[in-house]
């Protein structure tokens, strides 16, 4: 099959590499079909990812279809939407048992530690993939870890009906930030040098959007909320 391969730094190129066969019975293989590019794969690109092992085959941001299962596997089937989870974790170290997967002792992510879903297809545990509902299109089910840290961020702020967001930067997860600030009933005001993605921003329900370029931050949060903050 053919994958997105960084070879070394600098080095990145189509491959041919071996599809995938499942070898326990609670992995699932999926057909890619879409895949995000993060900063993180620039960064392997680039060589500045302290983590990765070189060659890697890319790409942590993942939707495919279900092509086969594990005897074990009982909440997917072929043909089932899905979204990749792309970290591996024990689930015995005290930061698992803890629930946090995401600093477990043994840590590993997909496209980093180990070959990612830049490729035709992607093998995984049940537990890393996730069906996806059948009114999201395969380019979102991509962005679903992305949109974690939104969901993560306005969770552990507590964010609330009627509160006041600032989210500064309106690249990708300040966007995730917006959306999820918003479902959760709060006003958000956005900023950024950008002023295409403060846009864009202002497009999908920013409240207000700050160019830093033409006002003083602080001074227009003021203004915004009458002096409140």
């Amino acid at each position: 099959m053919k994958a997105i391969q960084v070879e070394k730094p600098g080095k990145i190129d189509i491959v041919e590499i071996e599809k995938p066969v499942l070898e326990n019975n609670s992995e699932v293989l999926v057909k890619v079909k879409s895949a995000g590019i993060c900063g993180s794969d620039v960064h392997i690109y680039q060589g500045s990812n302290p983590f990765t092992v070189y060659p890697r085959v890319i790409g942590h941001e993942v939707s495919g279809v279900v092509e086969e299962v594990g005897k074990e596997v009982t909440s997917l089937k072929a043909g089932d939407l899905v979204s990749l989870e792309p970290i591996t974790y024990c689930g015995e170290c005290y930061a698992c048992k803890n629930g946090q997967p995401n600093v477990c002792d043994t840590l590993e992510v997909f496209g980093v530690h180990r070959d990612g879903g830049m490729a035709e297809y992607l093998k995984a545990d049940e537990k890393n993939w996730h069906k996806v509902p059948g009114n999201v299109s395969e380019e979102a089910a991509a962005l679903m870890e992305p949109m974690t840290i939104g969901a993560q961020a306005t969770f552990r702020g507590d964010v609330r009906k009627d509160d006041t967001v600032l989210v500064i930067g309106a690249g990708p997860t300040g966007i995730a930030c917006l959306l999820q600030a918003k479902q959760r009933g709060a006003k958000v005001f956005i900023s950024d040098f950008n002023q295409n993605r403060l846009d864009y921003a202002k497009s999908i329900g920013a409240d207000a959007i700050i160019q830093p370029k033409e006002v003083d931050l602080e001074d227009e949060i003021v203004k915004l909320t009458d002096g409140e903050l």
